[in-house]
């Protein structure tokens, strides 16, 4: 019988033969797409220079990955409602770790509604399954697969009481299941509201405050008191975020917030402070725009003293503020030929540990080091090919966490 990757490959090639018949137009309300992406990664399982794959019964550090997706791509308007929708099958395949192998099924829609001229609001849901990232998936057993699933669900409705002011209120319900434990972010589901304010003036720009409640409960960790795993939390925070267009050519993104992370039973696992991210984007002509962003975080993150490993006996964190810059480019040499490169450094500190280190063992602290380059070219409207690199390197206090990670690829993808 055919495999899952031979009908996706068989299918995306009858979409590459077929698609001058039926090339994608920019009205059609349902456009068809395939895509074919061939990937090595040299450090697979973002190894530390010092580790012997060998010791976890690894064949080497490098893999290269086939991945193979066909989708549907949906956009209609009926009267005031809008329907938008994007469905993928992806299948990945790991030439040398093929226990690694999984098929996913990726969705995203929403509903932009509309009564009247008061009344408007989205309905929206989506669904994602990706491998677990290596970075912060630390493992006794690389021979294990843990795919990471991520499903949301949110309603919005707006009353704009004014041409230009709305009053909002939300609800959302999201959810994270691993098919392994995972120390740093265990599964969880979490639901809650938010309502606030929203100014959008004639202009299209927008600023909202909005206030947010979150309650979530853990859905596959054991209750322990001695390592004070808790089983709920609440999240709430308060909220401003604007998309404002300053010039011309220059346009301006940001948000500020307030966070409180509570947990059920366990103080000394809360955090709370500020967080938020600016954007600017700056187009320096009609075919090419420079960006710039800065990002600061707060987020949860159970880490260990390696040498505890497992069964996690010493929490060292509870979670980590993170600092992020990062620089991009884009340019359009022609119609056909189009090019983007990337910059980023970021920096990790964690906090919340609810025992003290050992002597001479110091709080982890990461730097992560970005670059990325990638070339595409369209000979014809429907069809693009892309090439590029992308490099990763992380210096932690404990040498054991340091990586270096180069992954190249090249991707053939088709619309119709």
């Amino acid at each position: 019988m055919m495999s899952c990757q031979k009908i996706l490959i068989a299918f995306a090639a009858s979409v590459l033969v077929y698609a001058p018949v039926v090339e994608a137009n920019e009205g059609d309300v349902v456009n068809l797409s395939a895509a074919v992406t061939m990937m090595h990664d040299n450090n697979m399982f973002r190894l530390a220079p010092s580790v012997n794959p060998a010791n976890y019964g690894l064949d080497g550090r490098s893999d290269t990955i086939t991945m193979t997706s066909v989708g549907l791509n949906l956009n209609k308007t009926i009267g005031l409602q809008q329907l938008i929708g994007n469905i993928s099958f992806v299948d990945s395949s790991y030439q040398r770790n093929s226990y690694l192998d999984f098929q996913a099924l990726n969705y995203d829609g929403k509903w932009l509604w509309a009564a009247g001229t008061r009344w408007t609001g989205e309905l929206s849901l989506d669904r994602a399954e990706t491998l677990n990232t290596y970075s912060d998936y630390t493992t006794q057993n690389y021979r294990a697969r843990n795919v990471r699933l991520i499903e949301n669900e949110r309603f919005t409705a707006n009353y704009w009481f004014h041409t230009s002011w709305a009053a909002f209120l939300g609800v959302s319900r999201n959810s994270v299941t691993n098919e392994q434990a995972v120390l740093a972010e265990s599964d969880y589901e979490a639901s809650g509201f938010n309502y606030g304010i929203r100014y959008r003036p004639v202009s299209g720009n927008t600023v909202a405050l909005r206030i947010k409640q979150l309650d979530g409960s853990y859905s596959n960790r054991q209750f322990n008191a001695a390592s004070q795993s808790d089983n709920g939390f609440s999240h709430n925070g308060v909220e401003l975020d604007s998309s404002w267009l300053l010039t011309g050519k220059m346009q301006l993104r940001g948000r500020l917030e307030y966070l409180e992370r509570k947990h059920d039973h366990f103080a000394s696992r809360d955090y709370s402070g500020w967080a938020g991210n600016l954007d600017l984007v700056y187009a320096a002509t009609g075919k090419s725009n420079f960006t710039f962003g800065y990002k600061h975080d707060l987020a949860g993150f159970q880490g260990s003293y390696r040498e505890a490993q497992p069964p996690f006996d010493l929490i060292t964190s509870s979670y980590y503020e993170l600092d992020e810059l990062n620089l991009g480019a884009r340019w359009a040499a022609t119609d056909k030929i189009s090019t983007s490169a990337r910059l980023g450094y970021g920096k990790r500190s964690y906090y919340g540990e609810i025992l003290p280190l050992p002597a001479g063992v110091d709080q982890r602290q990461d730097k992560t080091t970005r670059a990325g380059l990638d070339v595409g070219y369209r000979p014809v409207r429907w069809f693009e090919i892309k090439a590029g690199m992308n490099y990763e390197k992380r210096n932690v206090n404990d040498d054991r966490y340091d990586y270096k990670d180069r992954t190249t690829f090249v991707s053939f993808s088709a619309q119709y």
